[in-house]
This record gives structure tokens, sequence and C-alpha cells, in this order.
């Protein structure tokens, strides 16, 4: 899911409104309408795709994960809407972000790896890259 418009909204505020800035309140209310937001988005769609998929099983995981509004809404509803569908959440200590669990597969990859010279410099980034080929 892209929250391009929803930060651009939250960017056109701020600058509309520099002086709110230095008021504590006011940024947790923004921070607090952001989440809002972004959870009721979150949960709408996942909703939409479980009802149309109809899975048996729905896992929240990636650093998302770690929203801890997020964590009970999304059950929450699961549990209202979808109530055959099992709902799946890691503990907090594994709600990590996507990239680092990457860089920890690479990182053991690598340490078994054969092949001892990488060019570090070399490395090009590549979004569909295979772990495998590494």
């Amino acid at each position: 899911f892209s929250f391009s418009g929803l930060k651009t909204a939250v960017l056109y505020e701020t600058k509309k409104h520099p002086e709110m800035l230095q008021k504590p309140a006011y940024i947790a209310a923004l921070c607090h309408e952001f989440q809002k937001a972004a959870t009721e988005v979150l949960i709408a769609k996942t909703l939409r795709a479980a009802q149309k998929y109809q899975p048996r099983s729905i896992l929240l995981a990636g650093g998302v994960s770690a929203n801890l509004e997020l964590r009970q809404k999304l059950g929450a509803a699961i549990k209202k809407e979808l109530s055959e569908t099992a709902y799946y959440i890691p503990e907090i200590t594994y709600a990590l972000d996507n990239s680092a669990m990457i860089a920890a597969a690479a990182f053991f990859r690598r340490k078994l790896s054969r092949k001892k010279n990488y060019s570090w410099p070399a490395v090009q980034a590549e979004a569909n890259l295979k772990l495998s080929s590494l």
C-alpha cells in the first residue's frame, strides 16, 4: 500500500502552519490522525482482499506489525468480519522491518557461501534480486 498522498497532505499541513510545529500537542494530534487514517486504510484493504480470496489465515508482519493500534484493531476486525479466519501476529521482538530481515538473510547466505571475494563498490541495486543468487 502507498501512503504518498497522506504523507503529502501532512507535509502541506505543516508548511501551512509552521508555527504549530513548536507545540507538542499539535504534533501529537497530527501523528494520531496519520496513524488513524493509515490504520483504517490497511484494515479496510485487508478485509476486502480477505473477503474476495477467503484465506484460512492472515499474518500481520514486517515493521508495521509493531504498531499496537493496528495489531489490536485488525485483530478485532478479523474476529468480527471473518470469524473463520485465523489471525497471526509476531511477538513485538520479531516485528522487524523487512529490510532487516533481508539483511540478516544475506548475511547468513554470504557466511555460508564458498565465494570469498565480493566487490562491494560494484554492487548495483536490483529490486527483484533472488537470495539464491547471492
